[in-house]
């Protein structure tokens, strides 16, 4: 009996290993999405490669070559553009030869042919293909039969630099067609069938390097044409349509140390893709934790995405290509990235020259430039994600609460799903469980929307409170100045040395009348270095709290500096001003000593530490919307203490105000001198350490 169990035993882990080999073979590509982080998540397969279509299945008896473009028409049928042999391929729903187009009789001449076609696009009546060579497009019935050339449109703009070459283009349900030429770089080519030209619209804008473009001014025609820096737009690459006339348009490649800082910063001047309405204008939602552009990933070494084609999925989601990696991206309707698979290789799945991608229904077809395309079949998980967002949607929230949780129960790590729940629940008025579910995924704006209904119910029952709380407050800071007033009025009087708690009091005065105190804090000794040393240990404090208390919605992923850190990050910048400031008064007549200028400058950091307090502690209460408040208050902070410092300054070295100025910019350069120099010295040191150590270890071996 145990032998035969042994036995069982066995078998089954060779099975286990056999087929969990296979099936890992089955898919050689990983499927995962980003965290806040940018670290790499896991996910289920969305799409699993079902069926490699290459010449041989389709039919053909004259093979493809190359693959340029590749469209699922409404019908369901296939569409291939052969730019190697200048043909469009036609199949029918099972990828089967249906016809192909090679030659036509044309209102040009009979026998017509393509030359070079690059890109096509299939309505519910015609095929338009981009004769890229021919410098035309030509309209076809579903048949297959000629219809129209529509040629370069007559109009001003178009000359020698802007010349009509299509290589993508896209009808809207309107009937408006958009060209992407690669000929021009003045944005997408508006016009309807009749070839009536419409204008351009979502022109690149262009970075300028202002160094350059002084010199420019003494250059001349023939140098600059040389040098290289021609300051004008990027041409489009690729083009798309959406149910709702929105396009979507990729780039050729930009500067890459701009498109890898859009990353993070999500700024669509330096996207390589976008999405514009009908006049032009960048309406895409960037609504991710990174830029919808591609690999979050950019290592030393590696280049950020190329992005090729773009297609429009079910629910609003959409897809690009990576040309650098033959991977695919796929986004919802907020730039929030869903999930990113594929590999270069030749196992089924993997693409060896990925060139164009399209959707047929719940399949997703990737073209292969070699000459084959492969079929994709949208897993379990997968519809499950799509019927998610299409409920969503249809704004049947309930039933788009169920399928996010049921996504969650396949992949716990997905933050979208976490924030598709609490977006549900939020639109179902449960407001505090959603904003649990939008809190595990970092999510502010709609935290704060949820926050913000329930802080106005909090209102309706206990708004008495607030007019309270502000009254008290009031009256409490107002009693706290006219105390500090008597105190400084009889301390002004007082002979003889001031306590402790009188030289701090005194910086209420000096906030309100600088001047004044300034020369009596010089003169009089009304303020000490023990009491700046109090003023600067407090606005320390103030920054560490900052760091550590401010509310969720400005602070959602907990990020923090230590103590350490805050004390050297407000010591060394008020030490370096103190250092170079006296450093130059000599040079400039000054008439402080170090302790006058210590003092001056600790005691103008009084006001900060309020504000900095305050614009936390409301951190805490105020909504997204209202974030500009807290901002303000910091900035109000800074620019008392920029005020109080300068006339300090002024007032300690007894300056006349335009040379305080010229004191004032002369520090800042002093102070960068002093960094600089302390930099290079401690490197030097420590190459000197590393020196000696390394003569002590060569004596200890001999």
């Amino acid at each position: 009996m145990k032998k035969k169990l042994f036995s069982a035993v066995i078998i089954a882990y060779i099975l286990v290993m056999l087929f969990g080999t296979v099936a890992a073979a089955y898919e050689p590509y990983q499927t995962y999405t980003y965290s806040a982080e940018g670290e790499g998540m896991w996910s289920p397969a969305v799409y699993t490669a079902t069926l490699n279509v290459d010449s041989q299945y389709m039919g053909l008896s004259d093979p493809i070559v190359t693959v340029r473009d590749i469209f699922a028409a409404p019908n369901g049928d296939v569409y291939l553009v052969d730019y190697s042999k200048s043909r469009v391929i036609v199949l029918n729903q099972y990828y089967k030869l249906k016809y192909e187009i090679k030659t036509f009789d044309s209102s040009v001449k009979k026998g017509d042919t393509f030359s070079s076609p690059e890109g096509i696009f299939v309505t519910d009546e015609y095929v338009y293909v981009c004769d890229t060579g021919n410098k035309r497009l030509v309209m076809f019935d579903l048949s297959g039969n000629y219809v129209k050339i529509i040629s370069q449109p007559e109009s001003a703009l178009f000359g020698e630099e802007t010349g009509f070459s299509p290589v993508s283009c896209a009808v809207d349900q309107y009937g408006r067609i958009f060209v992407v030429s690669s000929l021009c770089n003045k944005g997408v080519i508006v016009m309807d069938e009749e070839s009536n030209f419409s204008g351009f619209i979502g022109a690149q804008k262009v970075t300028y390097n202002i160094f350059e473009i002084f010199l420019r001014q003494f250059m001349s025609a023939e140098q600059i044409q040389n040098s290289g820096n021609v300051y004008v737009p990027i041409n489009f690459r690729s083009i798309e349509v959406n149910e709702e006339g929105f396009l979507f348009v990729t780039t050729t490649t930009l500067n890459e140390t701009d498109q890898t800082a859009a990353i993070e910063s999500k700024d669509p001047k330096y996207s390589p893709i976008k999405m514009i309405n009908s006049k032009g204008v960048e309406v895409m939602k960037r609504n991710g934790f990174f830029d919808p552009q591609g690999e979050v990933n950019i290592y030393l070494g590696d280049k950020p995405s190329d992005l090729g084609d773009v297609a429009c999925g079910p629910a609003g989601s959409w897809s690009i290509i990576d040309l650098n990696r033959n991977k695919t991206y796929t986004y919802d309707s907020n730039g929030v990235l869903l999930f990113a698979f594929g590999d270069s290789g030749n196992q089924l799945g993997s693409i060896s020259d990925i060139q164009a991608l399209d959707y047929q229904g719940s399949n997703l077809l990737i073209a292969d430039y070699g000459g084959s395309f492969t079929m994709y079949t949208r897993t379990s998980y997968g519809d499950r994600l799509i019927s998610a967002l299409q409920n969503e949607v249809d704004r049947e929230f309930s039933k788009a609460i169920e399928d996010w949780k049921e996504v969650l129960k396949w992949n716990n790590n997905f933050d979208a799903a976490y924030i598709g729940v609490g977006k549900a629940y939020y639109r179902e008025g449960e407001y505090e469980t959603a904003m649990e579910y939008l809190r595990s995924a970092y999510e502010t704006e709609y935290y704060s929307n949820s926050y913000a209904e329930i802080r106005k119910e909090w209102i309706g029952r206990f708004g008495w409170v607030i007019p309270v709380v502000v009254i008290a407050v009031v009256f409490g800071f107002v009693k706290w100045l006219q105390y500090a007033a008597k105190l400084n009025y009889k301390t002004s009087l007082k002979v003889g040395k001031k306590s402790y708690w009188e030289e701090l009091v005194y910086a209420v005065h000096l906030c309100f009348h600088p001047f004044d105190a300034f020369w009596d804090l010089k003169h009089e000794k009304r303020g000490s270095v023990r009491a700046g040393l109090t003023f600067l240990a407090i606005t320390i404090l103030a920054f560490y709290y900052q760091v550590i208390g401010r509310g969720y919605i400005f602070n959602p992923t907990d990020s923090y500096s230590s103590f350490f850190i805050q004390i050297i990050s407000v010591a060394v910048p008020v030490m370096l001003w103190v250092v170079a400031n006296w450093c130059l008064t000599t040079l400039f007549d000054g008439e402080g000593s170090f302790r006058d200028v210590f003092v001056a400058t600790t005691y103008s950091l009084a006001p900060l530490p309020i504000f900095l307090i305050l614009s936390t502690l409301l951190s805490n209460i105020l909504t997204l919307n209202e974030g500009a408040l807290v901002t303000l208050l910091v900035s109000l902070g800074y620019i008392w203490v920029g005020f109080l410092l300068f006339f300090g300054m002024l007032v300690t070295h007894n300056f006349s105000l335009g040379k305080n100025i010229v004191m004032t910019l002369a520090t800042i350069v002093s102070m960068c001198v002093i960094m600089f120099m302390a930099i290079l010295f401690s490197s030097l040191v420590g190459k000197m350490v590393i020196f000696v150590y390394n003569i002590a270890q060569e004596l200890s071996f001999r």
